[in-house]
């Protein structure tokens, strides 16, 4: 999805989706993806913080708190 169109674009379920750039020939692009539940999301945004920074990095649409994932 495009960023000017991901603005303001109401997700079904904030609690537990993340976006991300897209990689690759569509860098202006963003994917977003929803998770089963928010302890999943929670672990693999931890489990990505512990490994080298990216830009490629999922960034979960509402805060984790910071017991969140662990």
């Amino acid at each position: 999805m495009p960023f000017g169109r991901a603005i303001g674009y109401p997700h079904p379920a904030p609690e537990r989706t993340a976006s991300r750039p897209a990689s690759g020939a569509w860098d202006a692009e963003t994917v977003f993806q929803v998770w089963t539940n928010r302890a999943a999301l929670a672990r693999t945004v931890r489990m990505q913080e512990r490994g080298s920074p990216s830009r490629l990095h999922w960034r979960p649409l509402v805060a984790l708190s910071p017991g969140e994932g662990f």
